[in-house]
């Protein structure tokens, strides 16, 4: 695994962990997939994003830009999609669709088209050429022709600081990594995620966070009634 800090990869980790091995019984490197926004809702500078794209240019490996949630990280940077792909180094994007209000599919675009060769054949191989692929396909021209990709984006990443700012200053909620985009990552006691999930909310836990998404659809009360949980739950924590 690439070390780095809050879901980030550090170019020495990237580089010591491609030069580990090179003998016939190791895995040999052919391409670094980037994370942007990361799992850990953290986004890479432009300037992380070239220092990385070198280090493994050096390297010999070709750059993929896993992009699920790419619309966030675009919205938090507030650049131009190319400062954040082509432009700082890299080769292939998948841009993602489901968690930007798209029904299905995700996009995949390639800057350097000698790598597209022969990818619809991939594509049918893999089992991703649905009978219908106009009707996944049509929602893009929604999301793209208006700039609706990015206003779904900023609301999303909007409600997330909404939320952090409403658990940063309640003990014994700590927050793990910086809000940047739409996700919230903490840390709560057992008792007070039993009591929010008795509640009726859902999130996913890891064993240092739990990871409170917010969408391009949630709302304002959403967020208000989650943090007014927490805050009534640690509140009768404290008078136990």
């Amino acid at each position: 695994m690439l070390g780095g800090a809050h879901g980030k990869i550090d170019p020495a980790s990237l580089e010591e962990t491609a030069a580990r091995r090179a003998d016939v019984h190791a895995p040999k490197p052919r391409a670094l997939s980037l994370t942007q926004a990361t799992e850990t809702g953290t986004v890479y500078s432009l300037d992380e994003l070239r220092r990385l794209t070198e280090t493994a240019r050096r390297l010999g490996l070709r750059v993929q830009m896993d992009g699920a949630r790419f619309a966030n990280a675009a919205a938090f940077l507030g650049v131009k999609p190319k400062e954040m792909t082509w432009e700082a180094g890299v080769d292939a994007l998948t841009f993602g669709g489901t968690k930007n209000g798209a029904a299905a599919g995700e996009a995949i675009v390639f800057f350097d088209l000698e790598l597209a060769k022969e990818f619809e054949y991939r594509r049918k191989q893999a089992g991703q050429l649905a009978s219908k692929m106009r009707f996944l396909a049509a929602s893009w021209i929604g999301l793209l022709q208006d700039g609706a990709w990015l206003r779904h984006a900023r609301h999303a990443n909007s409600m997330a600081r909404r939320l952090e700012a409403a658990l940063r200053d309640l003990p014994p909620v700590k927050i793990v990594h910086p809000c940047e985009t739409n996700g919230v990552f903490v840390s709560m006691p057992p008792a007070l995620m039993e009591g929010l999930r008795a509640r009726g909310w859902q999130f996913h836990d890891t064993p240092d966070s739990c990871r409170l998404m917010c969408s391009w659809d949630t709302m304002e009360e959403d967020v208000d009634a989650l943090a007014k949980d927490v805050k009534t739950l640690v509140k009768n924590m404290s008078n136990i």
